[in-house]
């Protein structure tokens, strides 16, 4: 408990002595941040609206927030790991406030549910005879319904319930 009050009053110091555009600049150290990210943590510390928009201003003037170049890496970031579906990237991405028009092929996203299929059942064999269980584990990864069939074909499974 005294932690956390410590803590509470190490941040309200820390606003005062900062402006929104160096808080914004020591988050930015860390990570690349979206404006939608950067909006909110400024806004938990209290810093007034004014403060956050002129120092948003400065930010996209020297090119330290770029959403748009954001959304692409992102995209592309997730697309590479290949463990995920387009509706998993884009609902994550909706999350950081960042938007694109990208969407990964219907045959590559088959091929990397095939491939993610293959991968869980080496450490999940049981995997391969339950067609729910594996439906379920792609639906949680974004992979949509007509994909899932689609790629649950490869497999020989003991009961196939396609409805």
């Amino acid at each position: 408990m005294a932690y956390y009050r410590n803590r509470q009053n190490r941040k309200s110091q820390q606003k005062t002595n900062r402006t929104a555009y160096e808080a914004a600049l020591h988050l930015l150290n860390y990570r690349e941040q979206s404006e939608k990210e950067l909006v909110r943590k400024l806004k938990d510390r209290e810093y007034s609206q004014e403060e956050i928009e002129d120092a948003l201003v400065k930010l996209k003037h020297y090119h330290f927030i770029d959403d748009a170049s954001m959304a692409e890496d992102l995209f592309e970031a997730y697309r590479r790991k290949g463990m995920y579906g387009d509706a998993y990237i884009h609902q994550k991405m909706k999350q950081k406030g960042l938007f694109t028009d990208q969407h990964i092929p219907v045959e590559e996203e088959i091929e990397n549910a095939v491939a993610l299929v293959q991968r869980k059942a080496e450490i999940t064999p049981k995997l391969l005879t339950d067609y729910r269980k594996a439906a379920a584990f792609l639906l949680r990864r974004g992979f949509s319904r007509s994909t899932i069939i689609s790629a649950l074909r490869e497999f020989d499974f003991c009961e196939i319930d396609e409805e």
